[in-house]
C-alpha cells in the first residue's frame, strides 16, 4: 500500500500555490551555468543540511551548495530553524525575494523531506523556464527521453459530477482519483480537486486543491484554496489564496487574503485581513479585526480590538497629571504601530475614579533621540455606586510626545475633551480656563483642551 501523504507535505503544497508566477525577470543569461544556493541555519542535530542538498539537486537535477560570495545563477534559498518551524528566504538572481514559514515535524528525516520539498516547489515556481531551458541545452531529445522517468500518472479530470456521497457519486464510476470542473454532493463530497466549484450539502472535501468557490453545509476543508472557501461551521485550508469564510471556525496554515468566521481564525502566516470575534496568527503582515487579536507582533501588524495581545509588542505604564486636574494611569500593549490602552483616573476634589478603554497609534521620530509620538482615542465612564447614578462619560483624544531619560520616558502632550453628564457631574471639580458646556434639559455636554505631563516606565 502506498505510503499516505504527511500532513506536513500537504501543508507546503499550499504554500507553494500561494507564489505567483514571476519567471521573465529571473531567467540568467543563456551562457550561464545553472546552479542553486542553499544556506541552512540550523545546528546538525535539528536537521541534516547535506541530506537537504542532495536531496534538492536530485529533485532539480542542478548542483546545490552552500553558496559563497558570488551568488549562483538560480539565486539562494535561505532557511533558518526557530524553534519548531523553518523560515524561507528566497532571493532570486535579479535581487526579488519571496518568503514562507512553515511547521516542522518532530522527525530528523521528516524535516529533510518537508524542507526539500519546499526549497524545490519555491525554486520551481519562480525560475520553472530556466530549469526548462536547462533540459532542453543539456540533453538532445532522445536522451533526454531515456533518462526521463515515465510520468505519473494524474488523477482523470471530469467535467461534472454529483451524487449523495461517496460511493453514491458519479465520478466514482470512474474510479477514487479524479478532479472535477463542478460537483454538486447532497450530502459529502470528496475528490483530489475542483478547477470551478464544489458545493456539498454537508462537508466538501477536496485532497489536493479547490479553486473557484468551494461550499460545504458544515465544513470545506481542502490542503490549498485558489478562491472562495465557505462552510456553515469549519471552514479548513492548508494555504488559503483568495477569502475564506467560516460560520464558526477558520483554519489555514497561510492566508493570502481575507479570512473570516464568526467564532475563531487561526492562520500561521497572514497577508491579508483575519475577522472573527478571536483572531491567532504567528506572522501578521495585516489587519486583524475582532474582540481578541493574538499575534507575534510584527512590524505591520494592525491589530484592532479590545484585546490585542503581541508577543513581541510594547508594554508601557503610564502616570500622568493634566492641567483640568485629572490625574491618570495608562497601560499600552500591543505590537510596534498600534495598541490598546487601558487606564485608570480621577478629579482632584471629586470622590469617584473613572475607569478608561481606549485604541492608539504610535509612530518613533528618526533621529540622536528616538523620540516617540502617538495619538490615542479613549472613553472614560465614573464607576458608579449603584445603576440608577447619573450618566458620566468622558471621552478624549490623547497626542502625546515621550522623550527618554535614563530608563524613564518624559510624556507631555495636549486633550481634546468632551464630557456627557446628566447634572454637573464632575465639572464644578475641574479646573477650566477655557471651555464650552452645552445644556438640553438636565443633560449637559462641556468641550474643553487640556495639557498633560507625566512619567513612563517600559515593562
Amino acid at each position: 500500500m502506498a505510503r499516505p501523504i504527511a500532513l506536513h507535505a500537504v501543508i507546503a503544497a499550499g504554500f507553494c500555490a500561494l507564489l505567483g508566477a514571476r519567471t521573465a525577470a529571473a531567467q540568467p543569461a543563456a551562457h550561464e551555468p545553472l546552479a542553486l544556493g542553499l544556506r541552512i541555519d540550523a545546528a546538525p542535530a535539528e536537521v541534516d543540511a547535506g541530506a537537504v542538498r542532495d536531496a534538492v539537486a536530485a529533485d532539480l537535477d542542478v548542483p546545490v551548495d552552500a553558496a559563497g560570495a558570488q551568488p549562483p545563477a538560480l539565486g539562494v534559498v535561505t532557511v533558518t530553524l526557530e524553534r519548531n518551524a523553518a523560515r524561507l528566504v528566497y532571493r532570486r538572481g535579479d535581487g526579488v525575494s519571496t518568503e514562507r514559514t512553515l511547521t516542522l515535524p518532530a522527525e530528523p528525516a521528516e524535516r529533510v523531506e518537508l524542507i526539500a520539498f519546499m526549497v524545490t516547489n519555491l525554486v520551481r515556481d519562480q525560475t520553472s523556464e530556466a530549469l526548462a531551458q536547462l533540459s532542453r541545452r543539456t540533453a538532445p531529445p532522445a536522451a533526454a527521453a531515456r533518462r526521463a522517468p515515465p510520468p505519473a500518472s494524474g488523477p482523470d479530470e471530469i467535467a461534472v459530477s454529483g451524487g449523495l456521497a461517496p460511493p453514491l457519486l458519479i465520478d466514482r464510476l470512474f474510479g477514487e482519483h479524479h478532479v472535477v470542473g463542478g460537483g454538486l454532493y447532497l450530502l459529502s463530497g470528496i475528490q483530489d480537486g475542483s478547477r470551478v466549484v464544489s458545493i456539498s450539502g454537508v462537508a466538501d472535501y477536496q485532497r489536493r486543491f479547490a479553486s473557484g468557490v468551494q461550499i460545504g453545509g458544515a465544513a470545506a476543508i481542502t490542503s490549498r484554496l485558489d478562491g472562495v472557501q465557505l462552510a456553515g461551521a469549519a471552514s479548513i485550508a492548508g494555504a488559503a489564496h483568495g477569502v475564506q469564510i467560516g460560520g464558526a471556525v477558520a483554519l489555514a496554515s497561510s492566508i493570502d487574503g481575507v479570512q473570516l468566521a464568526g467564532a475563531v481564525t487561526a492562520a500561521d502566516d497572514v497577508h491579508g485581513v483575519q475577522i472573527g470575534a478571536i483572531n491567532l496568527a504567528h506572522h501578521l503582515h495585516g489587519i486583524q479585526i475582532g474582540v481578541v487579536n493574538v499575534s507575534d507582533g510584527d512590524d505591520d501588524a494592525v491589530p484592532i480590538g479590545l484585546f490585542n495581545f503581541a508577543r513581541h509588542g510594547r508594554t508601557e505604564l503610564d502616570g500622568s497629571i493634566d492641567s483640568s486636574g485629572m490625574s491618570t494611569v495608562l497601560l499600552r500593549h500591543g505590537p510596534r504601530h498600534v495598541h490598546n490602552v487601558w487606564g485608570v483616573g480621577q478629579i482632584q476634589g471629586h470622590d469617584r475614579l473613572f475607569a478608561g478603554l481606549g485604541l492608539g497609534v504610535h509612530q518613533e521620530l528618526d533621529g540622536p533621540v528616538p523620540i516617540g509620538v502617538e495619538l490615542d482615542a479613549m472613553g472614560w465612564s465614573e464607576i458608579r455606586a449603584s445603576s440608577n447614578d447619573q450618566l458620566s462619560i468622558l471621552s478624549q483624544l490623547r497626542a502625546t510626545i515621550a522623550v527618554p531619560v535614563g530608563p524613564l520616558d518624559l510624556i507631555g502632550g495636549a486633550i481634546g475633551n468632551v464630557y456627557i453628564a446628566d447634572g454637573p457631574g464632575i465639572l464644578a471639580d475641574l479646573h477650566l480656563h477655557y471651555d464650552h458646556i452645552y445644556q438640553s434639559g438636565t443633560t449637559r455636554v462641556a468641550l474643553w483642551p487640556s495639557a498633560f505631563l507625566g512619567v513612563r516606565l517600559h515593562t
